[in-house]
């Protein structure tokens, strides 16, 4: 019989102190970069799984986690409510803890809630999902995924069909008889942004439109308003803009609003996500809909079934279809 790798058996693999190993999975803020690169690759290379010391306690936990990459995101703060509406009906309660789209803050997250007998912890994970984290799952921890692919993990999942939501975007702006588009995506580790790419440069080749690409570093209101002057430097305004989410599309706007161009009698604005304040700014967006508090809902329903079904539960995996909503940001180009 193999013998189950050690913490000391990881700190040989890596070339590291068991200090360092202990700190990677405890405290990676206190570790560089490569040093954490190294760790992992030796945690992933030997299948090292950290001692439960309190896996009992779950048995009887009433606490269920949720990790996401961002606390300032409004798509977050509605997908959270809608996990914890679903969730309060049972009597559980939710604790959120934010990543700060970094994945050793992620893991460490992780496994501090497994560690600290959460009967549930529900994920976005930071990219593509990581296969570190079934070994991290305990039979005991219930695990569920906000996917942002089309995959299919081994645990439930609630996802939206991104390159589907890129491509709908354009077409609809297309029908509105914009043929130069500009698309903002977000920071290129933006997971979403580069599969809803896909979709709209499908969109584009099959439908003729001129496309053309601007990435933001982040994707908040400010980052519109200091991305706006740039857009309006690089020359004639495109027909319209397809924006990576809502809090952008409303930066962009605002700044024009205050130098004087038009939304939509000069450019029409595309956003993405459907946040409730969408619909109430000074020109309400259009936007590509995601539904983010029905997909917390969702997701809080498959976690309540699964803790309730116990072995008996199939997993789900939910995928949404996004649609246009269609308010004042966008009109026909004349």
């Amino acid at each position: 019989m193999n013998k189950k790798p050690s913490l000391r058996d990881v700190a040989k693999q890596a070339h590291v102190s068991v200090g360092t190993v202990s700190n990677v999975l405890n405290r990676p803020a206190n570790v560089s970069e490569e040093t954490r690169l190294k760790v992992r690759h030796a945690i992933d290379m030997l299948g090292f799984i950290p001692d439960r010391t309190m896996k009992s306690k779950n048995a009887d936990s009433c606490v269920i986690g949720v990790i996401l990459p961002l606390s300032d995101a409004p798509f977050y703060a509605e997908l959270t409510q809608g996990i914890e509406d679903a969730i309060a009906k049972t009597g559980h309660c939710v604790l959120v803890g934010y990543s700060r789209e970094d994945s050793e803050v992620e893991l460490q997250l992780l496994t501090t809630m497994i560690d600290a007998g959460f009967k549930g912890v529900i994920i976005s994970p930071i990219g593509p999902r990581n296969q570190v984290f079934e070994k991290f799952i305990d039979k005991n921890v219930r695990v569920g995924y906000i996917s942002q692919t089309d995959e299919h993990p081994e645990q439930c999942s609630v996802s939206i069909d991104q390159v589907r939501g890129g491509y709908i975007g354009l077409e609809f702006l297309h029908q509105l008889g914009h043929k130069k588009i500009l698309w903002v995506s977000g920071p290129d580790s933006h997971h979403q942004s580069n599969q809803r790419f896909v979709g709209i440069t499908q969109a584009a080749q099959e439908l003729g439109v001129q496309l053309d690409v601007m990435s933001s570093p982040s994707l908040d209101f400010l980052a519109g308003e200091s991305i706006a002057p740039d857009i309006i430097a690089r020359g004639p305004l495109p027909d319209a803009i397809f924006a990576g989410n809502d809090a952008l599309a409303l930066g962009v706007m605002n700044y024009f609003h205050k130098v004087g161009i038009p939304v939509p009698g000069q450019i029409s604005v595309l956003g993405y996500d459907n946040v409730s304040y969408a619909e109430s700014a000074l020109v309400p967006l259009t936007t590509v809909s995601q539904t983010p508090y029905q997909l917390g809902v969702t997701m809080g329903n498959q976690m309540v079934s699964e803790l309730s079904a116990g072995n008996e539960h199939v997993h789900q995996h939910v995928v949404f279809q996004p649609q246009i909503i269609e308010r004042s940001s966008t009109a026909l180009r004349i």
